[in-house]
């Protein structure tokens, strides 16, 4: 699968190329930067209202373009349109993939992929054994359709799933390609059965009756890490102090949240359009945030994405070689090993 091309991305970085030793008093006696942020469409609500809060510790000011899925921010990172993004687990494996000088350089958190069923359908949480029957009995023309958009890291983890349980993904069901904020619609006029769809969604779906719960894709064996923060190569090496102020900030932005929940809903009911019981059940029963990159969950993407056929190469190897937690160790105090878990 091929990358698209992306729209260009407003802003420059300015002021950078003087290294001072690390510490917030000397980080705000460096030159002062912008820095261009590529962030997602109705993602990270609690990040975009928390980073201006801390960013002046830093001597940074950080100009937030808003883009539609990580495609585009590792596009318009690799063309210099953008100095940090937001991206997937799976974008890291897709930049390798294309040959990107990009690094990943911390976390953000996991838990967004969530597996909702239409509300009519006869099926239970969490039964596998009659989802698996109920796939078996709807061979033919009357497959079971899910929705989930095309290339996604949730239509990867549908993949992996539906492979996991001895179902064909290209011949045992449907799987159609329906943007994420479709879905509760698609599931309440029964165009889908299912949505492999991000926590937000599924909960509206939830909240609103559209949908049921049926599966968290999240934990042992499957993953806790899938969303994290990525600069460009040429960064790291020309203007490491920059990259190291961006980690600082974007490590004291989390903390301001991560491990607080009444502060986290509150951002999110700040930035967020979703009504608020919807943000109160993806916060609590979904979303798990950490500054931390588990390189394991990296590696079994990679692993995942190469036997589904998405690349040629199983490129769980080298991703190490993609990941540099140099500066993360700065902003956190923690060891490499420390911050390889969740």
């Amino acid at each position: 699968m091929r990358l698209l091309a992306a729209g260009a991305a407003a802003g420059g970085l300015g002021a950078v190329g003087v290294a001072v030793p690390s510490g917030t008093a000397r980080a705000q006696q460096a030159p002062p930067a912008t820095i261009r942020a590529g962030l997602q469409r109705g993602a990270l609500g609690s990040m975009k209202v928390a980073l201006p809060m801390v960013a002046g510790k830093h001597n940074l000011t950080f100009t937030q373009n808003i883009f539609n899925d990580s495609t585009a921010v590792i596009l318009a990172l690799q063309q210099k349109q953008l100095d940090w993004g937001n991206i997937t687990s799976q974008h890291v494996i897709r930049w390798i993939d294309q040959g990107m000088d990009l690094v990943l350089v911390s976390g953000f958190g996991g838990g967004y992929n969530v597996l909702v069923t239409a509300s009519k359908l006869d099926l239970a949480k969490g039964d596998m054994a009659a989802f698996k029957a109920l796939v078996d009995r709807r061979k033919g023309s009357n497959k079971l359709k899910i929705g989930v958009p095309t290339g996604s890291l949730q239509h990867l983890k549908l993949v992996t799933f539906l492979n996991g349980l001895a179902i064909n993904p290209d011949q045992d069901v449907d799987i159609l390609n329906i943007p994420f904020p479709e879905h509760p619609r698609a599931l309440d006029g029964g165009q889908i059965d299912m949505a492999m769809t991000l926590a937000a969604f599924g909960a509206l779906s939830i909240v609103n009756g559209s949908g049921k719960f049926f599966d968290h894709l999240y934990g042992a064996g499957l993953g806790q890490w899938e969303v994290g923060f990525a600069v460009r190569k040429d960064m790291v090496k020309d203007t490491p102090d920059v990259v190291q102020r961006i980690v600082s900030s974007s490590v004291d932005a989390m903390r301001l949240f991560m491990n607080d929940l009444p502060k986290c809903l509150e951002f999110e009911k700040k930035e967020s359009s979703f009504p608020p019981p919807v943000i109160e059940m993806e916060q609590k029963e979904f979303v798990r945030y950490s500054y931390r990159l588990v390189l394991a969950d990296l590696q079994r993407t990679a692993k995942e994405m190469h036997q589904i056929g998405w690349v040629k190469t199983d490129y769980s190897d080298v991703v190490q070689n993609y990941v540099d937690y140099s500066f993360l160790e700065k902003a956190t105090g923690e060891s490499r090993q420390q911050l390889m878990g969740f």
